[in-house]
């Protein structure tokens, strides 16, 4: 019964939170397409990876499970660039397939300074297997239902860009739409819009070391406010050692490496403050990403803006 509880709990603040808002990860500087499709292209090079992600792993059973492929690159001779975003998520009795392509179209100024003006639609759909209960109890509620439940929509979300060489400012709204993946969409209805807004800057310490600070802060009129704070130290251009505060919520830990021939690879830790910490230890994520050569311009390896 404990098992039957806790799945229809995380089931429950699931729907909720994915009628609101995007999936969250520790390693969102590395794949901000996941919330602005204005990122497209924004390396200069084709760069591609894959996030893994366990929520709650330790003591929760039905937590979030999710997975993010992603990749994008600039076109035009540069004056543009495209993005393919998937995400796959099993969540308690839920499973979601979100399949998003973004288009960025790029302002070149003096100095380095580019603005990116892009737009993103997606494609998602969710599935709930309420057959998996079954076995959980004796005699099953006909209200919950037995068998499977699915529902498709389409969205479409603006952003903004700004980078040069040491800053960059990020702003967009991914889901404008208001619609539901849910058949309840007088409950779960997405009528109030997540803005995401996300900074950061690099600062040299000294030769073969670099500070790197981001935030970002989620803001949404119906939830309380969300804010992720980053700071990340990054060694000859090639090593980066980073934390992170979740308003809230959790402290992060990051470890990311990128070698010579483009491969890179992190793991994330995050360790729960909330009161889900009387469950759960916390969540962790690995990270398996290219940065494709580039032979006309100058890339830095760990660089993500």
């Amino acid at each position: 019964m404990k098992k039957l509880i806790y799945t229809l709990l995380i089931t429950f603040v699931t729907v909720s939170a994915w009628s609101q808002s995007e999936a969250i990860y520790t390693f969102n500087l590395f794949n901000q397409l996941n919330f602005n499709p204005a990122y497209a292209g924004s390396k200069d090079v084709l760069d591609a990876g894959a996030i893994y992600r366990n929520q709650w792993w330790s003591g929760v059973d039905g937590s979030p499970k999710n997975i993010n492929v992603y990749g994008h690159m600039p076109i035009a001779k540069n004056s543009s660039g495209i993005g393919l975003n998937i995400l796959t998520d099993k969540i308690g009795l839920d499973k979601i397939l979100t399949i998003g392509a973004d288009y960025a179209y790029k302002i070149k100024f003096k100095n380095s300074n580019v603005l990116a003006l892009g737009l993103g639609v997606r494609f998602e759909n969710a599935r709930s297997d309420w057959g998996e209960t079954n076995g959980e109890v004796t005699n099953p509620d006909p209200e919950i239902g037995t068998g499977e439940e699915s529902n498709a929509t389409f969205n479409v979300g603006p952003g903004v860009y700004f980078k040069n060489r040491k800053f960059y400012l990020g702003l967009s709204i991914p889901r404008m739409l208001a619609n539901s993946l849910y058949a309840d969409k007088n409950e779960f209805g997405a009528k109030v819009n997540t803005y995401f807004l996300q900074t950061g800057l690099t600062l040299p310490i000294s030769q073969n070391v670099d500070l790197l600070p981001n935030v970002q802060v989620r803001y949404n009129p119906n939830s309380p406010f969300d804010l992720d704070a980053n700071l990340n130290v990054m060694f000859y251009d090639a090593l980066m050692v980073g934390a992170m505060y979740r308003l809230d919520d959790s402290i992060d830990g990051l470890l990311v490496y990128h070698f010579k021939n483009g491969l890179r690879l992190g793991v994330a830790m995050d360790f729960t403050l909330s009161d889900l910490k009387q469950a759960t230890t916390g969540s962790f994520e690995v990270m398996l990403g290219y940065t494709f050569p580039c032979e006309d311009c100058t890339i830095k390896s760990l660089r993500y803006f």
